[in-house]
C-alpha cells in the first residue's frame, strides 16, 4: 500500500532501510482504493502536492534532510480526493485520465524515492536532479490534461 512506502521511506532516511517492492496496482479504481479518502477536491490535493514539491525544494536548498523527507512522505502517502479523480474529465477522456493516473502515480513515487534516497546521502545535486525531473513530470501531466478537465466543482 502506498501508506506502506511513506512509513518505509520514513525509517529509510532515520535508520537506513532500504524500501520494498509494492504490489503493482495497474487501475485508477484499485489505485484509489489503496488511499485513504480526503475531505477536498482534486485541485486542493493538487494544490497540498505542490506545497510538498515546495517543501522539498527548500529542503534541497538548505540541505535539509527532515523538509526533504517530509515532502516526500507527503508525496508517498498522499489521500484520494473526496470524488473520483476521473470524475474531473468529461466522459470521452476519462478511461485515458484513468491510465495517466495510473502511470504519473509511478513516476510519481520513483523519484519521490529518488530524492529521499539521495538527500539520505547528502548528494543534494542529485537530489535537486530529481526534484526538476519530477516536476517536469508534473507539468507535462499538467499540459496534457489540464484544459480537458470540467470548470464545474465535483462532488459525489
Amino acid at each position: 500500500m502506498k501508506v506502506l512506502a511513506g512509513v518505509l521511506v520514513a525509517g529509510m532516511l532515520t535508520i537506513g532501510i532500504g524500501v520494498q517492492a509494492e504490489e503493482k496496482i495497474t487501475s485508477a479504481e484499485a489505485l484509489v482504493k489503496s488511499m485513504v479518502r480526503a475531505d477536498m477536491t482534486y485541485r486542493q490535493l493538487m494544490e497540498s502536492m505542490g506545497s510538498s514539491l515546495s517543501q522539498i525544494s527548500l529542503g534541497i536548498l538548505s540541505e535539509n534532510k527532515q523538509l526533504v523527507e517530509r515532502g516526500t512522505n507527503y508525496l508517498l502517502t498522499h489521500p484520494a480526493p473526496r470524488h473520483n479523480p476521473w470524475s474531473i474529465m468529461p466522459e470521452e477522456d476519462q478511461a485515458g485520465f484513468k491510465q495517466a493516473l495510473v502511470t504519473y502515480d509511478i513516476v510519481l513515487e520513483d523519484y519521490s524515492i529518488q530524492i529521499a534516497e539521495a538527500a539520505k546521502q547528502d548528494q543534494w545535486l542529485q537530489a535537486n536532479q530529481h526534484l526538476n525531473d519530477l516536476n517536469t513530470a508534473c507539468i507535462s501531466c499538467h499540459m496534457a490534461w489540464r484544459d480537458k478537465a470540467l470548470t464545474r466543482a465535483v462532488m459525489e
